[in-house]
């Protein structure tokens, strides 16, 4: 007995263990050679928290704000290291452990075993990994795509631990008015899931909908078709004033949140929040589908043979991502089955969540790209893993699991490749050296070339993110950043604007003619240097 034990126990070890190393070399070496701007923006908006002490800076330009997340884990290291690698890096690896533990207790509360558990979780963190998209989203910069499930997760835990049967709501019957909710014990945790809604609604909109709509949602539809109860039952009614507590509570952070804000400027959110003319209404079932088949497979921007290892990789990972769409809905097949309640909960918050991300996005401007997918992609890989470990358990249907579990290893395979794969050297910090080489510290780039290379070079290079016109005029990108960062710099006499190939052989007659030297970097890249400042 003790060594079919102990052997069940190092083969979850070992799946737990694949998935967190995986993770966490993707965090620590790997990350480096694909990362971009896009990855800046927690660093950027917990340097903003530092600079205008408090949860924001009127002075910055946001893409957007959300003041309950990465941005507060990594305020400790841009206050000792800066705005530098260094503290991007140790602030996700501070979110990915939370992540861990949110997984791992929100499937114990579904009544998972510790071996259980172990697989589980690191199984789904070997799925954050499968394509460039998913790897920024989750492990690159903290946004409400990746919050929604770790806040479902750690929610789905806090409301495990309320003992509903203990809350007594009589208004009106025999004895009078009475509302008792339980014990100590019980009050604590229904006061700590109100507070933390308070704190996730201070997100906005973007929050509400990737996680209390789902959640909340979930929690009162489990009551309502479980028809071996009365619609007006004890439990109904207390799970119901549970649910108006946290919606009061979130109600509140989101108010609140929306009066600290004033001021604030934002300049990307209101894709989500404008509704676009009817004529942009668009309903693409075909583009949604394919987009999600991007979430696994990664973008394809060549012709690739079938019969390679990358055709045959991208074909397998596309079939993974049908399983992933079909797979939670079959369980519906096994949801009376389901003898734990937070597992109907989870399930049924999937199916709110994809409803919602597809209903909204039909009616904002937020489309074309996986990444915008990535909170529907992860909880369908938890949900579905959460169903292969459940048919395991079962002798009738476990062979359906085991099925499944093949599956995953397969694609399981394929990600750990694609990590392996990130080598090489990030090309702006080739152009980092070249910069420092010729004493250039000051400059301007396209967004995607300005915040990666000041948070690659530790903030020794500032660069300022431009756009650059058809007709060669220049102005400022105010995204993530203060305009102060444009003025002139005391003492400084010398500047540059990394330019695209494009770029340069736009303004080289106008902007780029009064120049006192011009830098190739590479067979796209062109470093102009000034002796004034271009702004």
């Amino acid at each position: 007995m003790f060594k079919s034990l102990d052997k069940k126990r190092i083969a979850a070890l070992a799946i737990f263990l694949i998935g967190i190393l995986a993770v966490a070399y993707y965090i620590l070496v790997a990350q480096r050679v694909e990362f971009d701007s896009d990855y800046t923006d927690t660093l950027l908006w917990a340097e903003a928290m530092i600079s205008g002490h408090g949860l924001f800076n009127k002075a910055m330009y946001y893409a957007y704000t959300l003041p309950f997340g990465g941005s507060l884990l990594m305020v400790p290291f841009v206050a000792i290291f800066g705005i530098s690698y260094k503290a991007q890096v140790l602030g996700i690896l501070v979110l990915f452990v939370i992540f861990v533990i949110a997984l791992y207790m929100m499937f114990k509360a579904m009544d998972f075993s510790v071996n259980e558990s172990l697989v589980a979780v690191g199984t789904i963190m070997l799925f954050t990994l499968p394509s460039k998209e998913i790897r920024m989203t989750m492990w690159g910069h903290v946004i409400h795509y990746s919050l929604g499930l770790l806040f479902v997760a750690l929610a789905l835990w806090m409301f495990s631990k309320i003992n509903i049967s203990d809350i007594c709501i009589n208004i009106g019957g025999k004895g009078g008015k009475k509302i008792t909710f339980g014990n100590k014990q019980n009050v604590i945790w229904i006061v700590v899931l109100a507070v933390f809604s308070l704190l996730c609604c201070s997100n906005g909109l973007t929050t509400i909908l990737f996680f209390v709509i789902p959640f909340f949602g979930a929690v009162i539809i489990e009551r309502f078709i479980d028809t071996d109860n009365e619609l007006f039952s004890k439990e109904n009614i207390s799970t119901l004033a549970v649910v108006i507590i946290s919606f009061i509570a979130g109600g509140a952070g989101f108010v609140a949140s929306k009066i600290l804000q004033r001021g604030v400027v934002t300049v990307y959110d209101s894709m989500f929040k404008d509704i676009p003319m009817w004529q942009h209404w668009v309903w693409d079932i075909n583009e949604r589908v394919r987009i999600f088949l991007m979430c696994s497979t990664g973008i394809v921007e060549n012709k690739v043979a079938m019969e390679s290892f990358s055709g045959i990789r991208i074909m397998y990972m596309a079939l993974f991502s049908f399983i992933l769409i079909f797979v939670p809905f079959i369980a519906t097949i096994s949801y009376k089955k389901f003898e734990n309640r937070i597992m109907k909960i989870f399930l049924i918050s999937y199916y709110i969540l994809l409803f919602a991300t597809l209903f909204v996005f039909d009616f904002s401007m937020a489309r074309g790209t996986s990444h915008r997918l990535t909170g529907v992609y992860m909880t369908a890989i938890s949900a579905t893993v959460m169903y292969m470990i459940w048919l395991a358990r079962d002798i009738k249907l476990q062979r359906f699991g085991y099925v499944l579990g093949i599956v995953f290893v397969m694609a399981g395979l394929f990600c750990l490749y694609g990590v392996a794969s990130l080598r090489g050297q990030n090309r702006y910090d080739g152009l980092i050296k070249v910069l420092k080489d010729n004493n250039l510290k000051y400059g301007y780039a396209e967004y995607w070339s300005a915040q990666v290379t000041t948070v690659l070079s530790d903030n020794n290079v500032e660069v300022c993110p431009i756009i650059i016109s058809e007709d060669g005029e220049l102005s400022k990108n105010l995204y993530n950043i203060y305009e102060e960062q444009y003025a002139t710099k005391d003492g400084v006499d010398r500047y540059f604007a990394f330019l695209s190939a494009w770029e340069y052989e736009t303004v080289k007659d106008t902007l780029a003619s009064d120049a006192i030297d011009v830098i190739q970097y590479d067979s796209d890249g062109y470093i102009v240097v000034f002796d004034h400042n271009i702004f």
